[in-house]
């Protein structure tokens, strides 16, 4: 969504190809939910509230080709690999028809020629696979700790999935976005600064070494 916007925005005739559903937010909207998360609101409620947001600030997304999953955007974060797409203005662009949706998925690339699922067949001069990526830590890591789990992912459930044994931590590993990585860099660079930090001397905290003191 976040090329589209820039290609359209540079000139460039774009369409976007929607092979599977998805969640269309705003960052401020994404941001209350996260907020009420850390008020221990339960997802559910949280879903009911970001939809119907998004059903003001949107509409609706499938009338464009963009269809909303049964699974709230809250509960699929908490529970799967997929994640919102934060709108940067391109939803803007594909109801002005700037951007065009196709709401199929692509079946073959012949030269510069794209056939989709349903048949169509459009030429591009460029193309972009914005396929998402897979954790491989699990084939280079040899963890015994339980830091990572058989996905690739952290094992262990927020907040106790950051740190593992033997100096080795995760950031960004437990499904919780950005602001989530934002928290374990701080935690990690928080342990890790204990570590370094030199022991404080007991009683005064001064230490006499041939008449003078060091600290």
């Amino acid at each position: 969504m976040e090329i589209a916007y820039d290609l359209a925005a540079g000139g460039a005739v774009t369409s976007i190809a929607a092979r599977s559903e998805l969640h269309l937010v705003t960052r401020e909207i994404w941001n209350v939910a996260m907020a009420l998360y850390g008020y221990h609101v339960p997802a559910w409620v949280i879903d009911k509230l970001v939809l119907l947001m998004c059903a003001v600030v949107f509409g609706d997304t499938a009338q464009y080709g963009l269809r909303r999953p049964a699974v709230g955007p809250f509960t699929m974060k908490l529970t799967t690999p997929a994640y919102p797409i934060m709108d940067v203005g391109t939803y803007a662009k594909i109801r002005s028809g700037e951007v065009r949706v196709l709401p199929a998925a692509v079946k073959s690339v012949r030269g510069n020629v794209v056939e989709f699922a349903d048949g169509r067949r459009h030429p591009f001069d460029a193309i972009v696979l914005a396929t998402g990526y897979r954790s491989t830590v699990r084939r280079w890591l040899q963890s015994e700790d339980g830091l990572i789990g058989d996905d690739g992912m952290a094992a262990r459930g927020f907040p106790e999935h950051w740190k593992g044994e033997n100096g080795l931590y995760c950031a960004g590993m437990a499904r919780r976005g950005i602001y989530g990585s934002y928290e374990d860099a701080e935690l990690i660079a928080g342990d890790i600064s204990k570590l370094l930090r030199p022991k404080e001397d007991k009683g005064d905290g001064a230490a006499r070494t041939n008449g003078s003191y060091s600290y």
